[in-house]
């Protein structure tokens, strides 16, 4: 991370040289300020792959405090320039958003149109199953791989007879490995929640500790994930905990801590959080 103050971040992020735009994009990493909300948007559309991932990425942590914004920029772009902004979009979660990616899907960059129909799995679009069914039929590959990525994270009867028959009708060995691989997703996520549990996508622990270093915002996200599912490993809690705390998160991290103490009542495990608490209070 560097030492840039955030007015010195906004600056250099129109500055002439790569390097200086770079530092200056990873110095706003965890911000939520509204004012670097333009300024981030139009780092989207940066000559640097690096700085628009970046700025994309930043902006769609910031959730509810830039997804308006993020909506009206994203009706009005075109081309490659929209596929930063969609991407920003969906890592809002924001229900709000299901419509725009459901016109996207029809958008002219096919790019869009991936991260469109993708989104809609991920959200959990319900509703919008002809839609995402229609991208089975899309001219690009990427499109199609998109769709049935979407189709497995829906997990519904018709979403998986939807990926069957797309199955049967292609001849390539990868699309089928695909289509297997979402069917067994699929099903997965029915048996789980046949069983009462809690069904929440997580990423591995070895990546959310990498991605502390250069996104910790972000990582508390994926992190909270393994909290909401009460997942029975206490790694994911006690990096919270720490997270929390440098954050001076004091609300968020007695929560943490008390999930963690019901997920592990009866095990040594629970020893590290009930300790911790008693130190706060």
């Amino acid at each position: 991370m560097t030492n840039l103050s955030f007015d010195e971040a906004i600056n250099n992020l129109s500055n002439d040289d790569v390097k200086v735009r770079k530092e200056a994009i990873e110095s706003l990493v965890g911000i939520t300020d509204e004012e670097a909300i333009e300024p981030l948007i139009k780092a989207t559309t940066d000559e640097n792959a690096q700085v628009r991932f970046k700025a994309a990425e930043i902006l769609g942590s910031m959730g509810d405090v830039a997804v308006d914004r993020l909506i009206e920029e994203f009706t009005n772009a075109e081309g490659k320039d929209k596929r930063f902004l969609a991407f920003a979009l969906k890592e809002t979660e924001d229900e709000k958003v299901i419509p725009y990616f459901v016109e996207a899907t029809d958008d002219d960059d096919f790019g869009v149109r991936k991260v469109a129909v993708r989104s809609l799995g991920e959200l959990q679009a319900d509703e919008e199953l002809d839609t995402i069914a229609k991208c089975l039929e899309d001219e690009d590959w990427g499109v199609k791989l998109a769709a049935i990525q979407a189709l497995g994270d829906l997990a519904t009867d018709d979403a998986i007879d939807l990926i069957k028959k797309a199955r049967k009708g292609e001849d390539d060995k990868d699309f089928k490995k695909s289509c297997n691989k979402a069917i067994k997703k699929a099903q997965k996520r029915q048996k789980a929640k046949a069983s009462g549990e809690s069904v929440v996508k997580v990423i591995p622990m070895s990546t959310i500790k990498e991605m502390e270093k250069t996104n910790p915002q972000k990582a508390i996200k994926e992190y909270e994930r393994y909290v909401e599912a009460k997942q029975a490993k206490d790694a994911p809690y006690k990096r919270l905990c720490v997270l929390y705390r440098k954050a001076n998160d004091y609300d968020n991290e007695v929560r943490v801590i008390e999930t963690a103490i019901e997920v592990f009542d009866g095990t040594k495990k629970v020893d590290y959080f009930t300790k911790r608490l008693a130190k706060l209070k």
